[in-house]
């Protein structure tokens, strides 16, 4: 494979020395060799085809996949555990390491490590892999730890010209948009062509779960409410941030999408970084919680149902040669949401692989040094659902952020549950 990359993936990659990357902490018990992980990791570089591409960038700026017949294994390091603590700095290490060795893969494993009690962390370049990719891999690893003999099939790289029907590129309305588009975009872009970067290298994450009987509580409420979990978790958050008086608010956020659903050539287990999101208001409060919530789901699913995925990525296309423009801008631009959100839902991971007990998973997590780059995170696993809540000082201060969580999680309380949630910082 070589090809260029498309607009979204290439927003998601941002220059060799740009580390935007995903990262999934899972805490395991029992003991493995070093020598079983290597061969589990040969094997999901087998599978995958995006594990065995490197980037190279055109004279252009524009950057490229390119397959590499000899390229070096996954990267898999062995640091001492000493605290339960540890696995927090290896994260943060991990997440400012940007990818850019050569001959070496878009991904790598951290094994945080102990006699009995280890964390493990898969990391991969959000170009190749969202949070449903990165949680396969780390599947896929468990798997393979517990039986050897785990067979992983290998599966062709996708192509986003194959994910456009022919009769949509023919017509001749559609082109004629996608220019309309792309000479639109030139322009705003020229205009800003003089805005300086904004360095944000001060990033921070805020962490907390809840037990397994408030997580119990908290859905079973919303099953007699009828109230929709997803929508009253944003709901919560924009409420937050409503009332954050050092934190300048626009009532808007975006909600993450898995692609996926739009894409039946794709399947879950596969590597895809298609990133999208779909735009939300915070409604008035001047309705009960609930009627909130359902104004907030009927606009999610509106807007669901408007989505022509493949006709995104046709439009898309003609943005590929304004890719460096747009991430010069990126990288300066605050973004015009207040945050964005990403409801993983369970984590597809068993509690027990063999003689492995998974004892703790952490939602993985991803920043942006582009634009807004605070995001509320929420995965569940074991029946306790985890919250991560990522920001950077320069745009909203740690103690800021402390605030914004403690009020949403204070108002989930308010309306959802009976008891005050006992959370667990990291």
């Amino acid at each position: 494979m070589k090809r260029r990359m498309g607009f979204l993936e290439a927003s998601m990659y941002a220059g060799a020395d740009t580390p935007v990357n995903v990262v999934f902490p899972v805490q395991v018990e029992g003991y493995f060799e070093e020598d079983d992980v290597r061969y589990a990791l040969q094997k999901i570089q087998q599978k995958h085809p995006f594990l065995r591409v490197t980037v190279e960038t055109r004279a252009d700026g524009l950057p490229l996949y390119v397959t590499q017949e000899s390229i070096e294994p996954i990267p898999y390091r062995i640091t001492a555990r000493h605290s339960d603590e540890d696995w927090l700095t290896e994260a943060e290490t991990e997440w400012g390491t940007p990818f850019n060795q050569n001959n070496t893969p878009l991904a790598r494993l951290v094994c945080v490590r102990s006699e009995q009690v280890s964390e493990l962390l898969m990391v991969c370049h959000h170009c190749i892999g969202d949070a449903t990719s990165i949680m396969s891999l780390m599947r896929e690893l468990l798997e393979c730890l517990a039986n050897p003999d785990t067979i992983l099939h290998p599966y062709p790289a996708f192509y986003p010209e194959a994910l456009v029907p022919a009769e949509m590129r023919r017509n001749l309305l559609n082109r004629l948009a996608a220019r309309s588009i792309a000479g639109i975009t030139r322009i705003f872009l020229w205009c800003v062509s003089g805005m300086k970067a904004v360095r944000k290298d001060r990033f921070y994450t805020i962490r907390w779960k809840l037990s397994e009987f408030e997580t119990a509580a908290l859905l079973s409420t919303c099953k007699e409410r009828d109230i929709n979990l997803n929508a009253a978790l944003i709901l919560v958050f924009m409420r937050a941030f409503e009332r954050a008086r050092n934190v300048p608010t626009s009532g808007k956020m975006f909600s993450s999408v898995d692609m996926r659903r739009f894409f039946t050539e794709i399947e879950k287990d596969h590597l895809f970084a298609f990133p999208s999101m779909v735009g939300l208001k915070t409604p008035k409060d001047n309705t009960s919680f609930r009627a909130q919530t359902i104004a907030i789901k009927e606009s999610l699913y509106k807007q669901l149902a408007k989505t022509n995925a493949p006709k995104l990525l046709f439009l898309s296309e003609y943005l590929v040669p304004l890719y460096p423009q747009a991430i010069k801008y990126a990288k300066a631009g605050k973004g015009v949401h207040d945050f964005a959100f990403a409801n993983i839902g369970r984590v597809p991971l068993n509690e027990t692989y063999g003689s492995i007990r998974v004892r703790e998973v952490y939602s993985p997590f991803s920043r942006f040094p582009m634009g807004n780059p605070s995001k509320v995170s929420v995965s569940t696993f074991g029946g306790r659902m985890d919250f991560a809540f990522h920001s950077e000082e320069q745009y909203i201060t740690k103690q800021d952020g402390e605030r914004i969580t403690s009020t949403a999680m204070a108002l989930l309380r308010k309306h959802l549950l009976e008891t005050k949630p006992v959370t667990i910082q990291d």
